[in-house]
């Protein structure tokens, strides 16, 4: 099974990105993609009594400040079920900290949906305001604080993308760099 870690850029990045599902929509059930596995497993449920406000994955091929995959939530009405690839249009970003690092939650629409959303005052403004209400809480139970900062709009999203695009692109060429070394320095007998 392929790696979705590793599935392919879109091919107009930024504007469009591909997003793999994780969470869908109004549950409050976190799976995980395990790349070793090729499967979603379970992580946790939340233990306040949120759900998630979107349907909620990852973009492949980036490395965000985390050191994971660049987080996605998906605005559609309906829930979007774990593991679907969704041709996406970036909307916007949501401006966060969780443990210390920046973890950015990047805003798209499906590219399918019937109405064509192409800025943040295209979306419903309580749905960004729940989506800041969500993040800012929905760990408080686990004693975990999260910094939730602003919504910002696509120009801004599109460069987090792009940077998260080149931070894995680095990564992979460090250790094929890595690997090459440690070959050409282990004794084979």
């Amino acid at each position: 099974m392929k790696n979705l870690y590793d599935l392919p850029i879109h091919p107009q990045s930024p504007q469009r990105v591909n997003s793999i599902i994780e969470i869908p929509k109004d549950t409050n059930v976190k799976y995980e993609y395990d790349s070793e596995l090729g499967v979603f497993s379970y992580d946790r449920s939340l233990l306040s009594a949120m759900v998630y406000p979107a349907s909620y994955g990852f973009i492949p091929q980036t490395l965000a400040e985390d050191g994971d995959a660049l987080d996605v939530m998906i605005y559609n009405a309906t829930p979007i079920n774990t593991g679907t690839l969704v041709e996406s249009r970036v909307i916007g970003v949501l401006d966060m900290e969780d443990e210390g690092f920046k973890d950015y939650k990047v805003l798209a629409t499906p590219v399918s949906h019937i109405k064509e959303y192409r800025s943040l005052s295209d979306i419903d403004s309580n749905f960004l305001k729940i989506c800041q209400n969500f993040f800012a809480h929905y760990k408080d139970l686990n004693n975990k604080k999260v910094k939730v900062l602003d919504w910002h709009e696509a120009d801004v999203a599109k460069e987090i993308v792009n940077r998260s695009y080149k931070k894995k692109a680095w990564q992979t060429l460090f250790n094929i760099i890595l690997y090459w070394y440690v070959e050409a320095n282990t004794n084979h007998k």
